[in-house]
């Protein structure tokens, strides 16, 4: 046997023409994706002769693979020429979105505030004129909340439904003053409509909310918004009994809250398009 047939059959992978086949499979198929990963915002419309540039490719080279992409709709070619992501990524993207939901993005940094302090933390939603608790973590204490009540109607004592009230849209927040009834659910709730204005105003100032039994006796609470496009749609809180949630602490609870808020806000924003 000759010496560069030796080489060759050595340098062969194995598994033979199979093997050859997947590896040239997978070279296009990495050469496409890198195609594609070329479109970003800052850069969002390449010429033919520009992307074979890029790559050192032959323009020959550079149409096979652009068609490809054009035939699946990955890649649109415009009036001059010139090539744009085509229309096929957009139910992609909102598969992706969908899978980076804000209970997947918030749950890493709800575990975190839960087991730095060791209290009750909620995610809630408002949905409409409801606040809904969509996920819960609970106490690490022996002494545990029965239930955390978060409801903006009819009056808002819980720490959570004046953050989401204090951040809703001013069309939904008006709405919802004007079907508020003032209700005395402790000696320490609000009870009149120009107090909780005051209130709320103050919550937007500060970005957080804090109530001190105003909806529960011997329960308090934080909450603070998380903010997604141009609404805040959502918070986070921690809540427990007055007894551990002590005035030296709070001031490290508070910072705590709106630190997880706002990390989750940031990776909202990553997903937004």
């Amino acid at each position: 046997m000759k010496a560069s047939q030796t080489r060759t059959s050595a340098a062969a992978p194995a598994g033979g023409g199979e093997a050859v086949r997947a590896a040239a499979a997978n070279s296009t198929a990495d050469k496409a994706l890198d195609i594609l990963l070329l479109f970003t915002l800052e850069r969002p419309v390449w010429t033919m002769q520009e992307i074979a540039d890029h790559f050192d490719m032959p323009r020959t080279t550079t149409y096979r693979y652009i068609t490809s992409l054009k035939a699946r709709a990955l890649l649109v070619e415009n009036n001059a020429g010139s090539w744009h992501l085509g229309p096929m990524l957009f139910p992609l993207a909102r598969a992706a979105k969908a899978s980076y939901s804000i209970l997947s993005v918030a749950a890493p940094f709800l575990q975190q505030l839960n087991d730095g302090f060791g209290e009750a933390v909620t995610l809630y939603e408002r949905r409409g004129f409801e606040s809904i608790a969509l996920e819960r973590l609970e106490t690490h204490h022996r002494v545990k909340l029965l239930y955390s009540r978060g409801s903006m109607l009819p009056w808002p004592g819980a720490a959570s439904a004046k953050v989401l009230l204090a951040f809703a849209p001013a069309p939904i927040q008006e709405d919802l003053f004007a079907q508020m009834i003032p209700t005395k659910y402790t000696p320490q709730t609000i009870a009149s409509m120009k107090d909780l204005k005051l209130t709320i105003r103050k919550i937007v100032q500060e970005g957080y909310a804090y109530s001190d039994q105003e909806r529960d006796e011997g329960i308090r609470a934080i909450a603070a918004p998380i903010f997604e496009r141009n609404d805040a749609p959502y918070c986070v809180t921690t809540s427990g009994p007055s007894f551990r949630m002590t005035d030296d602490k709070l001031p490290k609870m508070i910072k705590a809250v709106r630190e997880a808020a706002a990390a989750i806000s940031s990776e909202l924003k990553k997903l937004d398009y």
